[in-house]
């Protein structure tokens, strides 16, 4: 199988710096047989109804300590979904995101398409584009998990600026959607900047309209969850190239099966087994890896944005390995 993503970063989902999403990684297009079928689709799409059934759908397997989720069941014909036209093609065009590090973490600029080797099963393949990531012509399908818990909240006015930013860097070709850490898709995919900015400005208001913590307490945050439904549902194969951009402290992973933070334990006998008690009424069905799994099904780049305190981080290295996409 392919392996040409090794040197990337995009899938450090806990919270490391990364560099900025609109620069410095190219795009590459490998040309290799692989059939691929692709419907025809309106600029904007479809409202996506029922955002975060899949989590209702998933269930812990304790023998293979990973997450199950069931497939949806099938939907009856719509007459919106009658009167499309269908158009199935075969295409061998595969595309891929590629940033490429030094020792030290930092992207490294000047490289040309001769620097670049795709393999697959040991055969090398033809390269058929190179480009930026800044490359206009090749739509970028986004998604923006915004965390406005209590914690985030001193830092929910940079956020919302930064993204506002962001969206203004966004191609004509660009859609974007915006999630929030109640799993809730507030924004459905749309290309319209106006739309996207009044959405987070509402949201940047919801978020200060509660006093010193906003109108959330503490620990309700749920950024995994929407993180664990954005890949399971927001992406198709028609996405050329998916992108999550994460932005949150991470409180959420204490509750994840076999999180990390399991190993804390409370000095007192009481203390553990209250602290035992919470964590499993509140537990996920899902762990760290199985957000992995995820995100490589979907073929989604996700880059982390970390205002304030981290809660739990990789390391750089770690980082790289982890991300490394290898089947």
């Amino acid at each position: 199988m392919m392996d040409c993503r090794d040197e990337q970063i995009g899938a450090d989902i806990m919270g490391n710096r990364v560099p900025s999403l609109l620069t410095r990684f190219w795009f590459l297009s490998i040309v290799i047989s692989l059939p691929l079928n692709i419907c025809a689709q309106s600029k904007e799409r479809p409202k996506l109804k029922d955002f975060g059934s899949s989590l209702k759908r998933t269930k812990w397997d304790p023998n293979k300590q990973q997450a199950i989720v069931a497939k949806p069941k099938p939907k009856l014909a719509s007459k919106d979904n009658e009167d499309l036209d269908v158009v199935k093609v075969e295409t061998s065009l595969v595309s891929s995101d590629v940033l490429v590090l030094d020792a030290r973490g930092n992207p490294v600029d000047g490289l040309t398409e001769d620097d670049f080797l795709i393999s697959e099963d040991g055969a090398q393949q033809k390269l058929g584009m190179f480009s930026l990531g800044t490359n206009s012509n090749v739509p970028r399908t986004v998604v923006l998990i915004i965390d406005y818990s209590g914690s985030q909240l001193p830092f929910i006015e940079t956020s919302i600026a930064a993204a506002k930013t962001m969206i203004d860097k966004l191609g004509p070709l660009d859609r974007i959607a915006i999630v929030d850490d109640d799993v809730e898709m507030i924004q459905d995919f749309t290309a319209d900047k106006k739309i996207l900015k009044d959405k987070l400005e509402s949201l940047r208001k919801r978020a200060t309209s509660g006093g010193f913590l906003g109108n959330r307490r503490l620990g309700e945050s749920k950024q995994y969850s929407a993180l664990f439904a954005t890949l399971n549902e927001a992406f198709d194969s028609e996405d050329k190239r998916p992108i999550v951009i994460f932005q949150t402290d991470g409180d959420e992973v204490g509750f994840l099966r076999n999180s990390p933070m399991d190993s804390l334990e409370s000095p007192t006998p009481r203390g553990r087994e209250q602290t035992r008690r919470y964590l499993e009424e509140h537990r996920t069905s899902f762990s760290l890896e199985d957000i992995h799994r995820a995100a490589e099904r979907a073929r989604v780049t996700i880059y982390t944005v970390t205002p304030g305190f981290r809660i739990i981080g990789l390391s750089l290295g770690r980082a790289i390995k982890t991300s490394g996409r290898k089947s």
